[in-house]
This record gives structure tokens, C-alpha cells and sequence, in this order.
């Protein structure tokens, strides 16, 4: 069956959405004075070959805050999932649209993978000699997308290759708006 774009968009994006937020909550969280102690790297300060291994710039904060928010995000989308659904319906006048299924597992390992795989970047990114902040195409748009997709499917039986490839294409997208929005907001250092 062929879909519209417009209903692959929405489908990708309320699969993943427990990851873009999981991935976008450390930044967020990173001025919250309540939070301080658990600012601490999670390398703490570790190298591996006389290069840090993730840097200052992934903390336990981040960690347990991205997957605390994904996951919560998820949970409201499992409970409100058959409202959303209408009213897409609705939006969209197709009848027969189905929104994925979210369940609180899901979610957990959406973030929990989302981070994840925003460290394995930091840690390529380390040892490639790149600093805290410089830019690195691609690696720091999809890093997440890959780890949160990735351990999805240890909780999915069939694979939605057709999502996968909606998510590589519009996350780049998303993810530079996203953060020319934190930086006019100052809620980050650079536009990148």
C-alpha cells in the first residue's frame, strides 16, 4: 500500500518523538541550579588513548533527564494514543490512518538508545580530535536517530524500513532548526 508523504512524516515522527526529546532534555536541563549534582561526566574525566572518552559535555544529568523526559513523552502518547488518532483522522481525512502503537518500553528504549547513541558520536568525535561543540555533518544529526531505531528493535517484530528512511532524511532537517531555536534562545553556544 502507498501512503501520502504527508501520513510517512507523521508516522516517523510519533514513532521517534520520545527519542527527539530525549535527545534535545540535557540541553535543556543544563541551567537548572536542582540539578547540579548530577552534573558530573560520565566518563569522569577518563581517556581512552590519551583522548577523553565522551567529555564534559555528556553528564549523568543529561543521561537520566533525557530518558526520564522520552520516557514520559512515550507514556503520554500510550495514553492518549486513540485521541491523537482521531484527530489526525480528522486533520488529514483519512479514514484509515494508523498511528504506531507507543508503549512505555518502547519509549524507555527509544531514549535509552537515543542517548546512547549520541555518546558512541561524542566518542567518535573525541577521538577523531574534534572539541565539545565543533560540528560534524551528519554524525551529529543522525547519531541519536541510529541508537534510538537500533535498540527499538530488540522490542519490535518487524522492521519499518520505510520509517527508517523518512527519520534519515527529515532528522537532519528538524535537528538544524531545532537548534538555531536553542541558540536564539540561548540555550546553546552555537547554531550547530
Amino acid at each position: 500500500m502507498i501512503f501520502d508523504i504527508d501520513i510517512r512524516i507523521l508516522d516517523a515522527l510519533w514513532f521517534i518523538l520520545p527519542a527527539y526529546f530525549a535527545n534535545s532534555i540535557p540541553v535543556n536541563v543544563s541551567k537548572l541550579e536542582y540539578l547540579k549534582w548530577l552534573e558530573k561526566p560520565i566518563d569522569n574525566g577518563r581517556e581512552f588513548m590519551g583522548k577523553r572518552i565522551f567529555g564534559d559535555g555528556k553528564t549523568w544529568r543529561g543521561f537520566f533527564t533525557g530518558i526520564i523526559g522520552g520516557s514520559l513523552i512515550g507514556f503520554i502518547q500510550q495514553y492518549s494514543h486513540f485521541s491523537a488518532e482521531f484527530f489526525f483522522r480528522f486533520l488529514l481525512h483519512k479514514p484509515s490512518f494508523v498511528l504506531p502503537r507507543m508503549t512505555l518500553e518502547l519509549a524507555f528504549m527509544l531514549s535509552l538508545g537515543a542517548l546512547l547513541g549520541d555518546m558512541a558520536a561524542s566518542f567518535i568525535k573525541r577521538q577523531s580530535g574534534l572539541k565539545r561543540g565543533d560540528p560534524a555533518p551528519l554524525l551529529d544529526q543522525l547519531d541519536f536517530v541510529f541508537g534510538a531505531i537500533f535498540l527499538s528493535w530488540f522490542l519490535i517484530e518487524e522492521i519499518d524500513y520505510e520509517r527508517f528512511y523518512v527519520l534519515v532524511v527529515i532528522t537532519p532537517i528538524i535537528h538544524v532548526i531545532g537548534n538555531i531555536i536553542a541558540w536564539i534562545l540561548k540555550l546553546k553556544k552555537t547554531p550547530w
